[in-house]
């Protein structure tokens, strides 16, 4: 069996236990009200380990030697300063696609954020910060990626973007987890290093978290509560609760922030180019999209996964309109 098709049966399989699982979950605490007030830690610490564990038994199972798999390089501070502004000159673009796929989709983010209000300042960072950037980067970057651009290049930061956007299983989060997903891929190949998109991934979740910290005093000067914030964009996404008036107040601001994100994204590219210098590897990346073999990315596997990811977004998507 090919590479390819090995880590298509994988994804499958996250993707399988990932939805089993929480639904066996949310089917027990109904019945035993205990699991129901698992610690919001030990949640996001659970989420994490279904896509962490099936990941490590694959390599262990295919004998796969995680080091030379994924790209352990180290990175330089001066490297690791420009990936910082590099992601944050993304950022803008990152604000529009939330916005827009908010118009139709609930925030995928929103539960979460309410779950860690009051929460540990550290503990936040550590386990929406840092852990999903790490554990997420390790499957998608590096067991996914590194895999299929052995085929083709392109294809391989493109399907590793989108699968990353699939296992968000939320429209809101697809949207954008799939632009997200095809920069860290490309952020790997110009430093040669998976910690190059793990301190990426990190710097977007770090910046969640101090939003999430700020909120309450966010929402006084705003003169309502988060309550009522949440309440507006429920259910439906905002499409379906704003008044015309409303609505076209948002969308006016969506096309500022999206001329900001061109501007910003264009600097971004001119970023992107000083880190590969920096790292030496500006030919490669001028040359990586040349070559490959013909060996095919998709497989049945695959496409059922993605069927079971998308069918769940529908679902999710159905039931907030029935809400309404």
């Amino acid at each position: 069996m090919s590479q390819n098709k090995s880590v298509n049966r994988l994804f499958l399989a996250v993707v399988i236990i990932y939805l089993g699982t929480s639904l066996g979950f949310s089917l027990l605490s109904s019945q035993i009200p205990a699991l129901g007030e698992l610690p919001v830690y030990g949640s996001l610490l659970l989420s994490q380990s279904l896509v962490f564990i099936p990941c490590f038994f694959y390599c262990r199972r295919k004998h796969i030697k995680i080091c030379e798999l994924v790209p352990y390089r180290k990175i330089n501070f001066v490297t690791i300063i420009l990936v910082i502004i590099c992601t944050y000159l993304m950022y803008p673009l990152i604000v529009v696609l939330n916005a827009v796929s908010m118009l139709f989709s609930n925030s995928g983010t929103a539960s979460v954020s309410e779950l860690m209000q009051g929460q540990s300042f550290l503990l936040n960072t550590l386990f929406m910060a840092l852990l999903p950037a790490c554990v997420e980067e390790f499957m998608f970057r590096g067991i996914f990626f590194q895999t299929y651009k052995k085929s083709k290049m392109l294809p391989a930061i493109l399907l590793s973007g989108f699968l990353f956007g699939c296992m968000h299983m939320n429209l809101n989060q697809f949207i954008y987890a799939f632009a997200l997903g095809v920069y860290l891929a490309f952020l790997v190949e110009a430093t040669g290093s998976i910690f190059s998109s793990m301190l990426a991934h990190f710097t977007l979740n770090f910046t969640s978290v101090i939003m999430t910290f700020l909120l309450p005093q966010i929402y006084e000067m705003l003169g309502t509560s988060q309550e009522e914030a949440i309440q507006q964009i429920q259910p439906g996404g905002y499409a379906a609760t704003m008044e015309h008036t409303q609505l076209a107040g948002f969308l006016f601001g969506i096309m500022i922030w999206a001329v900001i994100a061109l501007g910003a994204t264009c600097a971004a590219v001119g970023m992107y180019i000083a880190i590969s210098k920096i790292n030496g590897r500006w030919g490669y990346v001028k040359r990586m999209f040349r070559g490959g073999s013909r060996e095919r990315l998709i497989s049945i596997p695959l496409i059922l996964g993605i069927i079971i990811t998308f069918a769940f977004m529908g679902f999710t998507i159905y039931m907030e309109w029935l809400a309404i």
